[in-house]
């Protein structure tokens, strides 16, 4: 199990920088940038750190997805027509994550989190 015997030091850094992230995220967008790094360091696999990173991200859209629905703001025969795209996407990548190897990918979050930042 990955976090047999975690530190209580990486627990409480992992809370302060998930309450952190999401407040930033739900204020202004990009709370993953927070995130993400935060659970490199445990140590964690790659392809649960992206994932975890993925179901968070997940609950904030689907929260305003919903909100736009309800107020009428969403095409929804447009919404319907791109659904396939961004499935066919989502899983593309969710198959990318697990064929690569996790030092690249450990590497390349860590090249693209910084030019994100550039």
């Amino acid at each position: 199990m990955p976090l047999e015997g975690i530190s209580l030091d990486i627990v409480g850094t992992l809370l302060v920088a998930g309450f952190l992230s999401a407040f930033i995220d739900a204020a202004v967008g990009g709370g993953g940038l927070i995130s993400l790094p935060a659970m490199m360091m445990t140590g964690l696999p790659m392809s649960t750190v992206l994932g975890t990173n993925k179901l968070a991200s997940m609950m904030g859209s689907m929260t305003s997805t919903l909100s736009f629905l309800h107020s009428g703001k969403v095409d929804k025969r447009l919404a319907a027509r791109l659904f396939p795209l961004a499935f066919a996407g989502a899983a593309a990548g969710a198959l990318t994550v697990r064929v690569l190897s996790p030092e690249f990918m450990r590497s390349l979050v860590v090249v693209l989190l910084l030019l994100v930042t550039i």
